[in-house]
């Protein structure tokens, strides 16, 4: 496998930098939409799964900004 070179490489952890940041706001989008459709199920007790749903996407969100806040703490880690 050849190496990069270092222009390369910068492009390379300029686009990772992108989709990490791009996670992180989807990640508050699931995690308020979650809120919304858990909110909702509990307004309307006869949908469990509407609450079920809204519990899982809230999970999803704050696990993907998680995520997204290390592994840009990684990436700032190493210099890069």
């Amino acid at each position: 496998m050849k190496e990069l070179s270092k222009e390369q490489k910068a492009n390379k952890v300029v686009h990772f930098r992108r989709v990490i940041k791009y996670r992180s706001w989807f990640g508050w989008l699931f995690t308020i939409v979650g809120g919304v459709l858990f909110g909702v199920g509990m307004n309307n007790l006869q949908a469990p799964m509407v609450i079920l749903n809204g519990g899982l996407f809230f999970a999803y969100g704050l696990f993907m900004v998680w995520q997204a806040k290390r592994a840009l703490a990684n990436l700032d880690q190493s210099g890069v």
